[in-house]
């Protein structure tokens, strides 16, 4: 699997209109590959918690468009 660093993590922005009833609150995740290549991703933000995900972290894109954070020690 590719391995893609962090760049920029941002809240979606809802304007006026409130997140509708059940919907996840979601982030847009840009990832920079090794070439330079950069690819912005819709994350739920629970998950970017629950994975202790921020800028600057090693992910890599599973084949489900899900991000998984490569832990410090396998890099």
């Amino acid at each position: 699997m590719e391995r893609y660093r962090v760049v920029r993590i941002e809240e979606q922005m809802y304007g006026c209109e409130e997140l509708p009833e059940g919907a996840e609150v979601c982030c847009d995740v840009t990832v920079e590959a090794a070439d330079g290549i950069r690819k912005t991703l819709s994350c739920p933000d629970a998950e970017l918690t629950r994975q202790g995900i921020d800028e600057g972290d090693t992910v890599c894109l599973l084949p489900d468009g899900t991000l998984q954070k490569i832990s410090e020690e396998l890099l």
